[in-house]
């Protein structure tokens, strides 16, 4: 397992390549062809049913959620984070037919995970520190992450706007849910297959906060 962890605009950002995840990311795929009334209720959407109700029964979405643990903990040390008591969990798919992007959002919760089952083929590797990349070269299904600071893109002092994530199976991030992003459209004849999971922390309440509630 490779974890890289970087500080961008400055955000943290931590990519983990997972090794060995080719039958994990087949039965993932096969998990969206065998059942397609998956794909109305979970593609995109965080607010229909969480595909975490089938983690007792789909071995694949039990991996899965566990590997999004991993990278959670993986940030939150990073980030130098401790004290949660524990975190509310919500999986959804984003499966993409040729064409198909993703506006720029953000999310809901506190941390972002995205894990990559399918993609299209590149040798580049998922995150250039150095790229200096046009903005509006869009490539194939790329993630893009904007800078959260607002008109940042207008000052002199701004090393870089956006960064570009070339996306790869077995890849996943974590990243503060306030990032907003979007996904450029997929080129390729098959179905693109990631999933996103809101990650919302939960803290034990002090005394403090019980007095100020009075």
């Amino acid at each position: 397992m490779e974890v890289t962890d970087y500080a961008f605009f400055p955000t943290r950002v931590v990519t983990i390549q997972f090794p060995d995840t080719e039958p994990l990311n087949a039965e993932l795929c096969d998990l969206f062809e065998r059942r397609p009334e998956l794909d109305d209720r979970f593609n995109l959407h965080p607010d229909a049913q969480n595909l975490l109700r089938l983690a007792d029964t789909v071995p694949a979405i039990e991996q899965l959620r566990s590997k999004f643990i991993t990278g959670a903990k993986h940030w939150l040390d990073a980030e130098g984070i401790a004290g949660p008591e524990g975190i509310d969990l919500l999986l959804f798919s984003n499966r993409s037919c040729r064409g198909e992007s993703t506006v720029v959002h953000n999310h809901h919760a506190d941390l972002i995970g995205i894990y990559y089952a399918r993609t299209a083929d590149s040798d580049r590797q998922p995150i250039d520190p150095a790229d200096g990349e046009d903005y509006f070269e869009a490539g194939d299904g790329v993630l893009l992450l904007h800078d959260p600071r607002f008109n940042a893109n207008l000052t002199t002092v701004c090393h870089r706007d956006h960064v570009k994530v070339v996306p790869r199976p077995g890849l996943m991030l974590i990243f503060p849910a306030y990032v907003w992003h979007s996904v450029t459209p997929h080129r390729g004849e098959f179905h693109r297959l990631s999933f996103a999971m809101n990650f919302t922390l939960r803290w034990p309440a002090s005394p403090a906060e019980y007095h100020s509630l009075k």
